[in-house]
Order: C-alpha cells, then sequence, then structure tokens
C-alpha cells in the first residue's frame, strides 16, 4: 500500500514537472513572437482551478494528470475578434510556427540539462558498478566473467555507477559484435573480458534483462581488510589493527567483507577464532562478539570495524564544469533512445521492453524514496524521453505539427485540412495503440 501510494505521489509529481515546463516552453516562444494563448492548462478536463493574467490568459489546472495544453488564438477552432486577428497562430509565418512548436520538446531537453548541473554541482555519491554474482550457461559465464569484480570500463568507456553501467550495456544490446569489459575483481589485477552479446535479447522465461546477460550488480564487496576499529570494542580488546587483513574465522575463509559480517552477525555472545594478516605474518586472535539488537527485536552479533575500502564514488562539478556534462549527460540520452527505436524497428528487441504509465508510475516511486537526487535524476531521464518522444513524426505529437510545417515549407502553401485530418486520426490510433502495448507489458513484469 505504502509502495502504491509513493508511485501515485513520484508520478504526480515527475508529471506535474514535466508538463508544465513543456507547455511553458510553447508559451514562452509563442509570447515573444507575438501570438496570443488563450488558456495554459497542466491537465485535461474541466479546470479544478484557474486564474487569468492581465494578457487575458486562462492559467488552470485539471484533474486528468497525463498531459498538457496551451490553446492559442486560431481561426480554425472558432471565431477571432478582429483584433485579435493579428495575434492568431494560424496566421503566423511557417518559422514563428514552427519555433513555437519546437519550444516544448526544446524546454524538456533544457530542463535535464539543468537538473544534471544542478546535481553535478550539488556533488553526489554513487555506488560503484559492482558484479556480485554470474549466472551459469550465459554469455558472461562463458566469457569467463568474473564475480565479485568493479566494471570500469565497458565498451571503450568509463563507468563510475551502477546506473552509468546499466546504461552502457544496453546501449549495445542486439549488436552484432564482440563486446570489451574492463574489470577489476577483488584483490586481483585488472583484466578485459570480451562478451558475445550477439544473442544477447529478453529471454520469454526471464524478465531481466541483465539476468539475460549473465550478471548481477549488487553493492560493492571488498577484500576484508579493516579500516577502521572502535574503542572499548570486542576487536580492539583482542588486538584488531587497522590495516590488519582477516583471512578466516573459526576456519572458514573469508576472501570477501561480506563474509566477515554474515559471520560476526551469526555468533553473537559466542567465541570465535580469527585469523588475520599483519605486515604479510599470520596471526590468530580470539574474540568474542557483543550482541546488539536490531530494528525488528533481533540480536546479532559486533566486533567494532570497518572496512578499509570505499564502495562508491563522487561525482562534483563547478558551475561551467557541470553546465558542459549535463548537456553531454542530455545528449548521450537522446543517442540512446535513438538506439533503442531503431532497434525496435529492426527487430533486434522485442517490444516487450517498451515501458508505460504504470513503470515511469513505479519508477518515480522508487526513487522518490530514495531521496532528491535519485528522483531528480529518474526526472531528467524521463523529460529527455518526453522530449524525445514528442519530435517523432506522429500526427497528435509536436513532431507530427512540425513536419506539416516544413512540408508547407517546402511546397510553398499549407498541408490541405482533410490530409491533417486523417493524420490527426492516424496518429490517434497509433499513441493508443503504443500505449496500450506498453500497459500491456508494464502489467506483465509486475505479474512475474
Amino acid at each position: 500500500m505504502i509502495t502504491a501510494l509513493w508511485s501515485i505521489f513520484g508520478l504526480l509529481v515527475l508529471l506535474g514537472v514535466l508538463v508544465t515546463f513543456h507547455e511553458w516552453g510553447h508559451y514562452w516562444v509563442a509570447k515573444k513572437l507575438g501570438v496570443k494563448a488563450l488558456r495554459f492548462s497542466v491537465g485535461f478536463g474541466k479546470p479544478l482551478w484557474s486564474r487569468f493574467n492581465k494578457h487575458g490568459t486562462e492559467f488552470c489546472i485539471a484533474p486528468i494528470p497525463l498531459g498538457g495544453y496551451v490553446k492559442f488564438v486560431d481561426e480554425r477552432e472558432g471565431d477571432v475578434p478582429e483584433e485579435d486577428l493579428p495575434y492568431a497562430f494560424n496566421r503566423q509565418p511557417v518559422w514563428k510556427r514552427i519555433l513555437i512548436v519546437l519550444a516544448g520538446p526544446m524546454a524538456n531537453f533544457l530542463l535535464a540539462i539543468l537538473i544534471y548541473a544542478f546535481v553535478f554541482m550539488l556533488g553526489i555519491s554513487v555506488s560503484k558498478p559492482f558484479v556480485n554474482e554470474v549466472y551459469p550457461n550465459t554469455p558472461a559465464a562463458k566469457a569467463g566473467f568474473p564475480a565479485k569484480s568493479e566494471v570500469l570500463e565497458v565498451g571503450g568507456e568509463s563507468v563510475k555507477s551502477t546506473q552509468d553501467t546499466l546504461f552502457a550495456f544496453l546501449d549495445h544490446i542486439g549488436d552484432d559484435k564482440q563486446l570489451e569489459v574492463v574489470v577489476m575483481p577483488v584483490g586481483q589485477d585488472i583484466q578485459t573480458i570480451t562478451l558475445d552479446i550477439s544473442q544477447w535479447q529478453e529471454p520469454d522465461e526471464q524478465k531481466d534483462l541483465f539476468k539475460a546477460l549473465g550478471v548481477d550488480f549488487g553493492a560493492y564487496d571488498g577484500p576484508a581488510i579493516i579500516g577502521m576499529v572502535a574503542e572499548g570494542m570486542p576487536a580492539e580488546k583482542a588486538g584488531i589493527k587497522v590495516g590488519d587483513q582477516i583471512v578466516s574465522i573459526n576456519g572458514q575463509d573469508t576472501p570477501y567483507w561480506s563474509l566477515i559480517g554474515d559471520m560476526i552477525e551469526q555468533n553473537a555472545n559466542t567465541p570465535i577464532t580469527v585469523t588475520l594478516l599483519r605486515d604479510n605474518q599470520p596471526l590468530s586472535l580470539n574474540l568474542t562478539p557483543e550482541s546488539r539488537e536490531g530494528v525488528n527485536g533481533d540480536s546479532s552479533g559486533i566486533i567494532g570495524v570497518s572496512a578499509g575500502f570505499v564502495g562508491y564514488n563522487t561525482i562534483h562539478y563547478g558551475f561551467f564544469e557541470a553546465l558542459g556534462k549535463g548537456s553531454q549527460e542530455t545528449w548521450r540520452m537522446m543517442e540512446r533512445i535513438t538506439s533503442f527505436l531503431g532497434k525496435l524497428v529492426t527487430g533486434k528487441l522485442s517490444v516487450k521492453n517498451l515501458g508505460g504509465p504504470v513503470g515511469i508510475a513505479q519508477g518515480a516511486g522508487q526513487t522518490a524514496q530514495a531521496g532528491m537526487v535519485a528522483f531528480l535524476l529518474y526526472l531528467a531521464m524521463i523529460s529527455v524521453n518526453l522530449g524525445f518522444v514528442n519530435l517523432l513524426p506522429i500526427p497528435m505529437l509536436d513532431g507530427g505539427h512540425l513536419m506539416y510545417y516544413l512540408a508547407e515549407l517546402v511546397r510553398g502553401k499549407p498541408v490541405s485540412e482533410r490530409i491533417m485530418e486523417l493524420g490527426m486520426r492516424v496518429g490517434i490510433i497509433l499513441l493508443l495503440t503504443l500505449m496500450a502495448v506498453a500497459l500491456f507489458f508494464d502489467i506483465d513484469r509486475i505479474n512475474q
């Protein structure tokens, strides 16, 4: 129930911001070019709230939050007072109409750039891309991809976060080629893995693309080296020091930090033998983990140590560099969307990978719960998607209107009303079909 409420809340905030910014782009450019707006609506339907500005434009919020619109003075939509005719949209030269149509998607791209720049200036800590497990009989397993390894590069692209890595892999899904991935396994040297991704597709029995590839990303895990020893705790009393490497507990090897935590938690108030390396010399110590009560009332062991590695990367830029990085990230997202659509059209990707409103709501809810930065990054990504989709040459969308105006620019006269009406009907059918397909696969993924 709480998850559903977060999803609804996140979706409403996300749509409210994106729709307002998109329509404001249309409105602002139209106003600068001398076109009069009658209504600026966020949402569809009968207004729940509205007010008029001094220019006679009605600003309103409507109950159906799946979009919005700006209604301009236009002779094709009703009678126009004679004094408003110079400000009618249909009487403007075609170049003005093109700029007004383009302004909505451009506003979404600008919003994404500003969000990315703000986050980069704020400074964020991102989890290092870490593969915890490699599944058998997958492209990763066949390539000898090592489990417990940090990903450093994918296809020549340096990656710093799990999200960067996921996108970098997705950029190559459906490609008929070998993909080189640079990794650093825990306690080993950097190595390059060559993946055969020519057959990487989402199988019917698995809904996770990365399980199909064979890798499972998770929290960063490192060597069992001590980074901090708390005063007065069992570890300090036993003589454990910073820099010691725990090699076994009660005779069980501990090559990874996660194994230490599991074993100590399970041995509250129980004596254990810790074997460690100090200056490359083995040393055995005996100690008893203290019992500590958890949030759920469960007791677990604790000895008062923390890891000697950092499981995250910090990203921080100055103002101008952040704007540049924001622009670069927005452009890269547009390239990814273009590649994704191209692979859908050519059949290299299944339509099962389409996402709809339910998937967007889930993502909005999850990132809203994760915090402001996560939600802002998700908002930027969806903003780029919204701007890009609106530029597609589909009637009903900005790209469809742009297509008509470009044809008018070439022909020297407007496209006939009959063709525009036919295109409108085709566009409605196409959009409803795409929404239905995306919604179906959204629900199908939930039910898995």
